[in-house]
């Protein structure tokens, strides 16, 4: 089968990606496993490994942690604009969106929480955590921390509310408004890789935000963790 003076593993990536191409295979099939794929090409699984690799860095497929290789859908673009509308942004693009409530506590706010939320240190602060999925796919994990004094009695009301931006609009007249935001890149850790189903070995996109309500007051910090194979950030002009 080869014959080229290629890398096999190269041989193996074009073949497969002619047929992601193609159609064959198209988004959201899962490939047969490594060692079916070996079998297949008649090679070892390292050398299979190696050729997923190549198209993972691609963006052709996406892993998931213990379920496998899949082949990767278009990535869903996250507007970074001034109001706060991920679930909408979502559902417009045709993408169904849910949000799992992993954890809500009150915490007393450390020196970077503090500084986010213009607050003093140890002061009380609302922690909420998200498993954010969108077509029943782990696409973001999202920590928030919201002051407790300019938002009383929050914790009742996280684990009914369909949507934050519409409960700070509904419960305490405040405007949803995006202020500050920093991206960058790190691996992902444990905990989040487990929740999102990636490897230990894959890069994930740090999101940290700070939204104010229409009087300028900060109303929330959050960080947010988003496979890197499924998003793609964009940023509106103002």
């Amino acid at each position: 089968m080869f014959q080229s003076t290629l890398p096999l593993y190269v041989q193996i990536a074009n073949n497969l990606r002619q047929k992601i191409q193609q159609e064959v295979y198209q988004a959201g099939d899962k490939l047969p496993s490594q060692k079916e794929l070996g079998n297949q090409f008649g090679v070892n699984r390292h050398t299979v490994r190696q050729a997923l690799e190549l198209l993972k860095d691609e963006g052709l497929l996406r892993v998931d942690r213990g379920l496998g290789a899949f082949i990767a859908d278009a990535p869903m673009h996250d507007p970074m604009g001034q109001r706060v509308r991920y679930n909408e942004s979502l559902q417009a693009q045709g993408h169904t969106s849910e949000h799992r409530l992993l954890s809500a506590t009150e915490v007393p706010a450390d020196e970077k929480i503090a500084e986010h939320l213009d607050i003093v240190m140890g002061e009380s602060a609302i922690q909420v955590e998200f498993l954010g999925l969108a077509d029943n796919r782990p696409l973001i994990v999202t920590t928030r921390y919201f002051p407790t004094q300019r938002c009383p009695n929050l914790l009742p009301h996280i684990p009914t509310a369909q949507s934050l931006s519409r409960l700070m609009r509904e419960v305490y007249g405040y405007e949803h408004v995006r202020q500050q935001t920093s991206v960058s890149t790190r691996m992902v850790r444990s905990a989040d890789a487990k929740l999102l189903q990636v490897s230990l070995n894959q890069p994930i996109l740090l999101v940290q935000a700070t939204n104010v309500n229409q009087h300028t007051e900060v109303i929330e910090y959050t960080v947010t963790r988003f496979r890197g194979d499924g998003v793609e950030l964009v940023f509106a002009s103002a």
